[in-house]
C-alpha cells in the first residue's frame, strides 16, 4: 500500500548483501515511458532502449554498492535502497551528526567517478571518445564518437556498450553532486552542516534555501533547452526541479511535525530516550483554520503517531534481542536479529549529543 509518494517502492528485489533493495515508482515509470517512446518513434529503437536501461540498472547498482562498501568499512548498517533513475530516493531524515555519515554518502559518487575514469580510458583504447556532454549526443545519447571520424559507435557493439555504461555513470555522478535532496550531495551537505558551528536555526534555513535556488536554476535551464534549443531534455530538468521543490515541502512538513530539536539538522534529541518525542511543544495554530490547514494538521498528527509507534516497536524489539543475547549468547541470534542489533547500535552510537 502506498503511504507516501516520496518513498513508494512497489517492487521488492530482496536483500543484496544485507541491504534491502526496492524499485522506486519513478524508475518504473521512467523505464515504461522510455520504452513506449522508443516504440512510437520513427526508428523504433526498442531493443537499444532496453539495453541502455539494463546498463542503467547496472550503473545504479555500482553506485549504491559504493555507499554500502563504505558503510560496511565503517561498521555501520547500510541504508535501505529505493532505486530511482539517479540513485537512491532518500527523503528528509534525521541526521546523526556523524562524519561517518558524510563518508558513506560520498561512497556512491566516488564509485561512479571511478567507473567514468575506467570507461573513458577504455574507450580511448578502443578508438572512441567518451560522451562528456551530460545531455548526450544528438543521434544516440550515450553512443561514443569514433576517433576515426566515421560517426558514432554502432549499436550493440562492445564500444557502444562501454560508451553507454560510462555515459550513464557520468550522468548519475553529475546529478548526485547537486547539493539538494534527493541527491547524495544534498545528504552530504546536511551532514556537513550538522558538524559545523552553525546554530540550529541556520542549520534549518540554509539547506532549503540552497535547494530552492538549485531548483530555480534547473527550471531556467530546462526552459532554455526546451524553448530556445528545442530539446525535449528540458522537460527532464524541469521535472528534477519539481522533485527538489517537493523535497523542500517535505522538509517543511517535518519541521511542522516537530522535526527540529535543539541539536542539529532534522535530528531528534534522544538524550532522554524515546519519550523526548512526547514532550515536544505542539505547533501553535490560528484559532480559525482553513479546511486545507485542518487536513494538513491531521496528516501531520498521523505521521507523528506512526513515527512514535515505529520507535516504540523498535525499542521493544531491541529489549527482546538484548535479553536473548544475555540469556543464550551471540551465537543464538539469527541473521536478521544481528543486522537489527548492528543497525540500532550504530544509531545509538551516532545519536546527537546535547550541547552543554
Amino acid at each position: 500500500m502506498m503511504t507516501d509518494p516520496l518513498t513508494w517502492s512497489p517492487i521488492n528485489l530482496g536483500r543484496w548483501g544485507g541491504t534491502q533493495v526496492r524499485l522506486h515508482f519513478t524508475l518504473i515509470v521512467f523505464a515504461a515511458v522510455s520504452l513506449l517512446g522508443a516504440a512510437l518513434s520513427s526508428d523504433h529503437r526498442v531493443g537499444q532502449t532496453a539495453c541502455w536501461l539494463l546498463l542503467l540498472l547496472l550503473a545504479l547498482a555500482a553506485h549504491e554498492a559504493g555507499h554500502a562498501a563504505v558503510a560496511w568499512w565503517q561498521g555501520n548498517e547500510p541504508d535501505d535502497v529505493r532505486l530511482w533513475p539517479l540513485g537512491n530516493m532518500v527523503g528528509p531524515t534525521p541526521s546523526n551528526r556523524s562524519s561517518d555519515n558524510m563518508m558513506v554518502v560520498m561512497g556512491g559518487p566516488i564509485a561512479s567517478a571511478g567507473l567514468v575514469v575506467v570507461t573513458a580510458v577504455a574507450l580511448n583504447a578502443m578508438g572512441a571518445r567518451f560522451v562528456w556532454n551530460p545531455f548526450g549526443n544528438p543521434n544516440d545519447s550515450g553512443a561514443p564518437a569514433l576517433l576515426s571520424g566515421k560517426g558514432y559507435a554502432a549499436a550493440y557493439t562492445p564500444v557502444w556498450y562501454v560508451g553507454w555504461f560510462g555515459y550513464l555513470n557520468w550522468v548519475i555522478l553529475l546529478a548526485n553532486l547537486l547539493p539538494a535532496l534527493p541527491f547524495d550531495n544534498g545528504r552530504g551537505f546536511r551532514a556537513y552542516m550538522a558538524q559545523t558551528a552553525y546554530s540550529p536555526a541556520k542549520d534549518g534555513m540554509i539547506p532549503p534555501i540552497l535547494a530552492r535556488s538549485i531548483a530555480l536554476i534547473l527550471v531556467f535551464g530546462g526552459l532554455f533547452r526546451l524553448l530556445l534549443a528545442n530539446r525535449g531534455d528540458g522537460l527532464t530538468l524541469i521535472g528534477l526541479a519539481a522533485l527538489i521543490w517537493w523535497m523542500v515541502r517535505a522538509e517543511a512538513r517535518m519541521i511542522e511535525d516537530g522535526g527540529f530539536y535543539d541539536d542539529g539538522v532534522f535530528g531528534y534529541d534522544f538524550s532522554e530516550g524515546y519519550t523526548s518525542l512526547e514532550g515536544s511543544a505542539a505547533k501553535v495554530r490560528p484559532y480559525r483554520e482553513s479546511a486545507l490547514k485542518r487536513w494538513r494538521r491531521r496528516r501531520s498528527e498521523l505521521r507523528r503517531q506512526r513515527r512514535q509507534a515505529r520507535e516504540a516497536a523498535e525499542e521493544r524489539r531491541m529489549d527482546e534481542i538484548l535479553e536473548k543475547l544475555h540469556r543464550e549468547g551471540r551465537s543464538a541470534l539469527t541473521d536478521e536479529e544481528h543486522r537489527f542489533l548492528v543497525r540500532v547500535s550504530a544509531k545509538y552510537r551516532n545519536k546527537p549529543r546535547a550541547r552543554e
